[in-house]
């Protein structure tokens, strides 16, 4: 943080993602209603790879506050490289932020009993579709995953624009996270296995056999790829699972609206999608917490998420804005559409170490996917870096 020699205004320093949903919103402010806010930000930006896992420790020596993945709270409050909020931040104000959370998004930034960031984004696994093009060729959505498996399969068969899904081997792991929770699986639990075996086998031969079915380009897309690719071209017609972005429910974001919706169900309604999103926190670099936390508070405020903040690219974290009828006249009805959906999302484990399960079990996935290992191979590979990890961490977790 440095003080301008041209200004009595304090300058403090950021790192966002690099998506418009990540950056937009928060530039806007900083620019056209800076009469807002105790202090300037300068925000940087990082790939989306980098904000689910670039390392925590070196950003938080460059950044006085910075936009993070809900997964690194157990390592963030272990290494202490932020502060708390509830240091600087009222009781009341945190009060009505949980009372308003949307699904445990603000939950998910607490780690023995500190809230390490606030959810000034919430997001989830929902299911993304080309309305005109379900319409033109007469298909309906799945609402089971064996319904999207054969839907897949007749697309692709009859020659039509193909359902998809984000296949980089972290969506990968997310997508193995997700079918899991859908059908009240619990994970990462028992201290040795992910899930039981066989129910591992399960999910990863469907995923195998599903992604036969989508474009062969999807092996490398995240969900922008996707979502870019489904909103400017007509190759993709049906997503069933992937992190919904509001901004494709914006006419003029890009040449065809996307239309978002619940993921289908294998036997308990939609449910267990994971969770993501992101919360903003502050550094242990940062020499002035309190004028952060003030920026905090007004970034996340209710009337500024559902007004400013969402309207200028931003995917609100704050329930009203969800509720908010203009909001979703904007947006498509992205908001109203999901809510449901991510009120039974999951939430992750996010103990000290939990990133490199992540990123290293979706690499380990993507093998199986792309036909280079066996799935028994795969399955006890991300068994056995989830005991490496638990050993590594053992004296913070």
């Amino acid at each position: 943080m440095t003080v301008s020699n041209n200004s009595d205004r304090i300058k403090l320093t950021g790192s966002t993602w690099g998506h418009e949903r990540g950056y937009a919103s928060l530039k806007a402010l900083n620019a056209d209603h800076s009469d807002l806010f105790p202090a300037d930000i300068n925000w940087d930006v990082r790939t989306l790879q980098q904000f689910a896992d670039q390392s925590m420790s070196e950003l938080s020596k460059k950044y006085d506050l910075i936009v993070f993945d809900h997964p690194w709270t157990g390592e963030i409050a272990a290494k202490e490289y932020f502060y708390p909020l509830d240091q600087f931040i009222s009781k009341e104000f945190l009060a009505e932020q949980a009372a308003n959370s949307v699904g445990k998004s603000y939950e998910s930034y607490i780690w023995n009993g500190h809230i390490y960031g606030l959810q000034i984004d919430t997001a989830g696994h929902v299911s993304a579709s080309r309305s005109d093009l379900l319409k033109k060729n007469n298909v309906d959505k799945p609402k089971t995953w064996l319904d999207a498996l054969k839907l897949a399969k007749t697309l692709m068969s009859e020659n039509k624009p193909l359902l998809a899904l984000p296949l980089d081997p972290v969506n990968i792991w997310c997508l193995f996270m997700t079918l899991a929770a859908n059908q009240k699986l619990d994970a990462y639990k028992d201290g040795k296995k992910v899930l039981p075996d066989e129910k591992s086998l399960e999910i990863l031969n469907f995923i195998i056999e599903i992604s036969k079915f989508g474009p062969k380009a999807a092996f490398d897309w995240n969900p922008i790829h996707l979502l870019d690719a489904m909103s400017s071209e007509d190759g993709v017609m049906y997503c069933p699972a992937l992190f919904g972005y509001s901004n494709y429910g914006m006419a003029g974001f890009k040449k065809h609206l996307i239309e978002f919706g619940p993921i289908p169900s294998s036997g308990f309604g939609s449910i267990g999608g994971i969770l993501g999103g992101a919360g903003i926190g502050i550094t242990k670099s940062c020499k002035n917490p309190e004028i952060a936390a003030r920026m905090i508070e007004i970034i996340g405020s209710p009337k500024i998420q559902r007004t400013l903040y969402a309207t200028t690219g931003g995917q609100s974290g704050h329930r009203s804005a969800w509720l908010d009828s203009d909001l979703n006249a904007f947006t498509n009805n992205f908001y109203a559409n999901t809510l449901e959906n991510l009120d039974n999302s999951y939430l992750r484990p996010r103990f000290p170490g939990f990133i490199e399960i992540q990123t290293g079990s979706g690499d380990i996935l993507a093998e199986a996917v792309y036909g280079k290992i066996s799935p028994e191979s795969a399955i006890q590979g991300i068994n056995q870096l989830y005991q490496d990890q638990l050993k590594k961490w053992a004296d913070f977790i």
